[in-house]
């Protein structure tokens, strides 16, 4: 797994090396942050995960970090937990770091098409509910996956637009029953909101005045 890691994400680091020289000349990077929404499966039950993701980018490649978990945790009603305590209640948690590059398809002043990769480091963490009423550990699995999708959105404003897209999440872990429950599709649409562009429009009245080009 180690070894996995170790390739992936030195292919991960060789494509941003090469982005970032080859176009570092003719295209200046600048800050990006936007917050991150998608719906997905986790333990086969449909959840929806937060998050929020910071880095630099031009008009043709992106990258950087993004912080996700769930909005809730996912109750299931089912026996799984070997224990005279145990009912048959138990909750999960799911939260990741994920390492991303993202290739800009198609720009233009409102809209964007764009095709991200996610390596996500994270763990899966389980709970049951005892007899006494009280949540008790029983799992705290590593998570770890690749993310792929495609993704667009439409700005009405600078700071503020809609956006939807689709993917698929591929476990790298060993263990099987971590890879099944938590290989999955998922989807995302709404409102997204651009944290670079609100930034500078509060704090920079320079770039409040200046028209929208880009």
């Amino acid at each position: 797994m180690k070894q996995l890691f170790l390739i992936v994400f030195g292919l991960l680091l060789s494509v941003l090396s090469f982005c970032q020289s080859d176009t570092a000349k003719r295209d200046k990077y600048k800050f990006v942050g936007t917050f991150d929404m998608r719906n997905s499966v986790v333990i086969g039950h449909k959840v929806k995960f937060n998050g929020v993701k910071i880095g630099i980018g031009n008009s043709k490649h992106r990258f950087g970090i993004g912080i996700y978990g769930l909005r809730e945790p996912v109750v299931t009603y089912d026996r799984r937990v070997d224990s005279v305590d145990a009912t048959d209640t138990n909750r999960y948690n799911f939260g990741f770091l994920s390492f991303f590059y993202e290739r800009i398809l198609y720009r233009s002043k409102r809209w964007e098409f764009s095709a991200p990769v996610h390596l996500n480091l994270g763990s899966l963490k389980g709970e049951y509910l005892s007899t006494g009423r009280k949540f008790k550990k029983y799992l705290d699995e590593p998570a770890s996956s690749i993310t792929l999708s495609v993704k667009s959105h439409f700005k009405v404003f600078r700071w503020i637009g809609l956006h939807g897209g689709f993917g698929y999440n591929v476990m790298l872990n060993r263990d099987k029953p971590t890879r099944k429950a938590l290989n999955a599709p998922f989807y995302s649409f709404g409102i997204k909101i651009f944290l670079a562009e609100a930034w500078k429009l509060t704090f920079n009245k320079e770039y409040r005045k200046s028209p929208w080009i880009d």
